[in-house]
């Protein structure tokens, strides 16, 4: 089972991660947190992963298939000119 704490909202509406689940996610001073409230009042909040770390870690994950990153790369750029030129002649 997960950890589980409660924490009371101030004045000012800040909230104090609790210890534990600090220390787990690794939450340290200045760690962008994302707040993501789905339609059923269900709230999640983690720490933001900087872009270019989500992009390594797909990379790492295709890295382990048989996967031509080069050709995927030519084909995004493809579909990108092409999504522009659209665009622009709308």
């Amino acid at each position: 089972m997960g950890i589980r704490a409660d924490a009371t909202v101030t004045s000012k509406g800040q909230i104090t991660i609790p210890k534990e689940i600090r220390e787990t996610l690794g939450v340290d001073a200045g760690t962008t947190m994302e707040f993501t409230l789905d339609e059923d009042g269900n709230l999640t909040v983690r720490p933001k992963t900087p872009p270019m770390d989500r992009l390594r870690k797909v990379q790492a994950q295709l890295s382990k298939h048989d996967v031509d990153l080069e050709s995927m790369r030519t084909e995004s750029k493809q579909a990108w000119s092409s999504h522009r030129e659209e665009t622009e002649s709308a």
